[in-house]
């Protein structure tokens, strides 16, 4: 590990935090590049440089210039699994800073030896998320005999049957903050070891804003009681929801790129409308294919259903005829669920109908408002004038 000016300038606030003593850490250079004294940044530090050299542990400068740089105070080593990678200083007389020196040294290292571990846990992550994301998105011609063996290297069996989860968490309401950030990154932590304290052999990766779960829970039921254990356990403890789509079996562990498509236009589904969390593929209909159109098609087929609607309209009449067709064309229903009279809403209905040329109540017609309903919950939010 490197001994960067961030790690160093965390390791002085932390340390001065607790024993206000003038510390100073030196690079391999010895080069002082974090200090509780501000102006000797940057500046060198010979006596670092000696005990560099010279590879020992401790070097005690008994008055300020004994050498280039140096103040009196005692300087000792920073070791990392062995090797020198820098140099700490504590600046006083001896006899004053002697014991402190010590428990300093002591922190600085421990300070140092759990910033190589998030290294390296976080470096192990990175490895193990681009193989499962090769796996997972690469064609079944790739998956090889080596790549199989590139995994159980890494603690992977790839080859084991599993059931692919995309997983989605997001707040019922709007909400952009710095809070919310950390709540969704504490359910997201617990999410994982949920899902790997289920079964050590499920395996995760995150892939944009999901959570891409590879499980060994089998059959629909067995996958689906899975989904809503995690829905449960991670809206019981953060103030977040949990959507999750799922996959229809495939063949082998070879094409799961295939369930992985799959489980996210299930995952695509449920963060449309959230009117359903958890999905699986092979209960879709339209979200089966809508994704091969394109937006701009999308988007026509909106203004041609609704052709001289204001953007304003168009979104009134879209929240309208969506609750319309949930509740089964029902006008009581829909007028209390709306909080309009049944009249104002027979009213709507008829100057939609008016106005498009074709009738919301009508059999033959309301699967053109569907799909128009469909592909405007589809683009609404990456087309700014729909």
């Amino acid at each position: 590990m490197m001994l960067s000016v961030q790690i160093a300038s965390n390791i002085v606030r932390e340390v001065n935090s607790v024993i206000p003593l003038k510390i100073n850490i030196m690079n391999e250079k010895g080069i002082i590049i974090a200090s509780s004294d501000k102006p000797r940044v940057g500046s060198f530090h010979e006596g670092a440089m000696r005990i560099i050299e010279n590879q020992i542990d401790e070097i005690i400068v008994n008055y300020d210039g004994e050498f280039d740089g140096a103040k009196q105070g005692i300087n000792y080593t920073l070791k990392l699994q062995g090797y020198i990678i820098g140099v700490l200083g504590i600046t006083g007389k001896y006899e004053e800073i002697v014991d402190s020196a010590l428990i300093i040294k002591r922190m600085t290292e421990l300070l140092l030896e759990n910033t190589y571990s998030v290294e390296q846990r976080q470096l192990k992550e990175n490895i193990c998320n681009r193989y499962l994301s090769e796996w997972l998105n690469g064609e079944a011609k790739n998956i090889t005999n080596d790549f199989v063996k590139r995994g159980k290297i890494l603690g992977f069996d790839i080859t084991i049957q599993r059931r692919i989860l995309v997983c989605s968490l997001y707040h019922s309401e709007q909400k952009e903050n710095l809070q919310s950030m950390h709540v969704m990154e504490g359910a997201e932590q617990y999410l994982k070891k949920r899902v790997t304290n289920k079964d050590p052999l499920n395996l995760y990766y995150k892939s944009g804003s999901s959570l891409v779960c590879a499980v060994t829970a089998i059959s629909d039921d067995a996958v689906e009681a899975l989904a809503k254990e995690l829905k449960n356990q991670v809206e019981e403890n953060f103030s977040v929801k949990l959507a999750i789509g799922i996959d229809s079996s495939v063949e082998n562990f070879a094409f799961a790129q295939t369930a992985l498509i799959r489980a996210q236009k299930a995952n695509k589904a449920c963060m449309r409308t959230h009117k359903r969390d958890i999905r699986f593929y092979d209960d879709l209909n339209m979200e089966v294919f809508t994704d091969e159109i394109s937006e701009l098609s999308k988007h026509e087929f909106v203004h041609r259903i609704f052709k001289g609607f204001t953007k304003e309209e168009i979104r009134n009449s879209m929240v309208l005829l969506e609750t319309f067709y949930d509740l089964e064309g029902s006008i009581q229903k829909v007028s209390e669920r709306l909080f309009i009279h049944k009249n104002t809403l027979q009213n709507k209905l008829k100057k939609i109908a008016e106005r498009t040329g074709y009738d919301p109540r009508s059999i033959r017609h309301s699967s053109l408002f569907y799909i128009a309903i469909y592909f405007y919950r589809d683009i609404y939010d990456s087309v700014k004038d729909i």
